[in-house]
């Protein structure tokens, strides 16, 4: 039984970029030199901000974060630690990556296209080395993502510019006069020997966590639709099993991180769908608009232009058209490890069932001829 998605309700999740609201406070470094000003974005989820003044654009538990990160030239984030995936998301700008305890294991340069995610329980930080309209967006893992491990150094001086982290994680300006809530003891620095004792990872074995813009392998046949005319739709695995159809692609990044993501291309007037998962999906539009209709009768219709988001809960049928004149590119992001299973309609079944077109009994696309008489498919 699929979900109904009123046009009011289409809209609520569609978040444009002018709607982001930032918080320059978000985290216990903000007030360091090399680390202000700072925008901190908390776009979809239940947030992982350490601030209490943070605006989070939809509060609804996805089994991931969406967030962001903007900040001029030559501002540092510093060294901390995530207990979950944390995925960064180039989009604009230049972006140096560093990792280990004191940032010494190695260095990456993101660029616009890239998406690397990062080991847990690693220290990481990175600086805005290009213009200063940079902008990062972020994927962490799970809804309660455990808050955040700063490096002792980082700590210490923060602390002597007055922001204290209560156990709970919660930021505590003391310079403005705030306590520490009755019951709660000050958040311990993290200790030298379980420093030492932390995971190392090679520039090596991070450049293999990395997708760039080369890095991506398309397949023009990982939909069910993809072979009709003006559905010809492409699909690229980075993170996770996502919804590809096409038994042999397998994405970068293989190992668990609670969600999957995918880029999604679709040339002008093409479209995608429409289809329905199970699972709730987020989109982000990263070049070109596309158009979002919802239900199977299209009542409810939202367009995105770059960098907006889309939340589509499970269960609602929807279908992407390229509504700008040039290629348009979207990140697919699905909560979940699992394979999303897309499901189409009977109209676009019997259509591709036409051109000889079937999906196994794994879901995955293959020639009618190939299936035995006993499957489901042909009956």
């Amino acid at each position: 039984m699929s979900i109904y998605l009123t046009q009011e309700q289409a809209e609520a999740r569609h978040i444009r970029k002018t709607q982001y609201v930032s918080c320059d406070e978000a985290f216990l470094d903000c007030r360091l030199p090399g680390s202000m000003p700072k925008e901190n974005y908390s776009i979809i989820g239940p947030g992982v901000t350490q601030s209490a003044s943070q605006v989070v654009n939809l509060k609804e538990p996805h089994g991931f974060n969406i967030g962001a990160a903007a900040m001029p030239h030559g501002v540092t984030n510093n060294l901390h630690i995530h207990f979950t995936s944390e995925v960064f998301i180039c989009t604009r700008g230049e972006w140096l990556l560093r990792w280990g305890p004191r940032g010494e294991e190695g260095e990456y340069v993101l660029k616009a296209g890239d998406i690397v995610c990062l080991p847990t329980w690693i220290f990481r930080g990175f600086t805005n080395v290009g213009p200063d309209d940079g902008w990062l967006f972020s994927c962490l893992g799970g809804d309660d993502t455990g808050g955040v491990i700063w490096s002792p150094d980082i700590m210490g001086q923060a602390n002597e510019t007055g922001l204290y982290l209560a156990e709970d994680n919660q930021l505590i300006d003391r310079r403005a006069g705030q306590l520490l809530p009755l019951g709660l003891k000050w958040m311990a620095p993290f200790p030298a020997e379980e420093v030492a004792r932390l995971r190392k990872v090679s520039p090596q074995e991070m450049r293999g966590r990395v997708t760039t813009a080369e890095d991506r392998v398309f397949s023009g046949h990982a939909l069910l639709d993809a072979c009709l005319p003006g559905h010809a739709s492409q699909l690229a695995p980075v993170i996770g099993y996502g919804i590809t159809q096409d038994r042999n692609q397998r994405p970068r990044v293989q190992d668990p991180q609670g969600f999957s993501i995918e880029w999604m291309r679709l040339p002008p007037g093409q479209e995608a769908g429409p289809f329905l998962i199970s699972q709730k999906m987020v989109v982000i539009c990263i070049r070109g608009s596309v158009r979002v209709a919802f239900n199977e009768d299209v009542s409810s219709v939202v367009e995105l232009q770059e960098q907006d988001t889309l939340s589509i809960p499970g269960e609602v049928w929807r279908c992407f058209a390229n509504a700008s004149g040039s290629d348009v590119e979207l990140l697919l992001i699905c909560a979940g490890d699992e394979r999303k299973r897309p499901r189409f309609g009977e109209t676009i079944q019997v259509a591709v069932g036409a051109r000889g077109v079937a999906l196994d009994a794994s879901d995955y696309l293959c020639r009618t001829e190939l299936m035995p008489s006993t499957s489901h498919w042909l009956k």
